[in-house]
């Protein structure tokens, strides 16, 4: 699966991304409060980035930063449950249903937090998302949400995104298999 890398990021920054938000959001303190825990202040995304790439990547630079500045290896969290996220911004109608039902996980605007953000995806010009990842503890919350956005803007990207479902699967065995 290609991606633009110029408007977004690669399916290698999302499976290097995916292991620093999985490691990310399990640092973070419990039992976890959708708005509080997963909206942490050391990594909020930088004001005046000039493109949803550049947002989303400040957030993982700021993450990589807060470890560090080492990445963190697919293979020590290849196994911490979760789901992947797909919100498409340019669908939403900002209706805060979802906000309510979450308590607080998604925005009104039917943004996951962004201590989950993974990578921004762009196809093409009518086909962009933002992926995060949703710790398996929030999986039902998280759904409950969806299940109310009633122009689903956002969904699971195994059921939305079959194809970078598969693509992610199989960059994640390679990641395996090298580390």
């Amino acid at each position: 699966m290609e991606f633009d890398r110029e408007n977004g990021h690669s399916l290698d920054e999302l499976i290097q991304n995916l292991a620093e938000t999985v490691a990310w959001c399990a640092s973070r303190p419990r039992p976890w409060s959708p708005f509080a825990t997963f909206r942490s202040a050391d990594i909020a995304p930088e004001f005046g980035c000039t493109s949803r790439k550049s947002w989303v990547q400040s957030v993982a630079d700021e993450r990589r930063r807060a470890f560090g500045g080492s990445k963190i290896t697919y293979q020590k969290y290849h196994s911490f449950h979760g789901r992947l996220l797909a919100f498409f911004p340019d669908e939403s109608l900002a209706c805060g249903v979802a906000n309510a039902e979450t308590q607080g996980f998604f925005t009104d605007s039917n943004e996951p937090p962004w201590d989950t953000w993974v990578a921004y995806l762009y196809e093409n010009h009518e086909v962009n998302y933002l992926v995060s990842w949703v710790p398996h503890s929030m999986v039902r919350t998280v759904d409950g949400g969806i299940r109310v956005i009633p122009e689903e803007c956002v969904g699971w990207v195994d059921e939305r995104c079959p194809q970078l479902a598969a693509a992610v699967a199989q960059g994640m065995e390679l990641a395996k298999k090298s580390n």
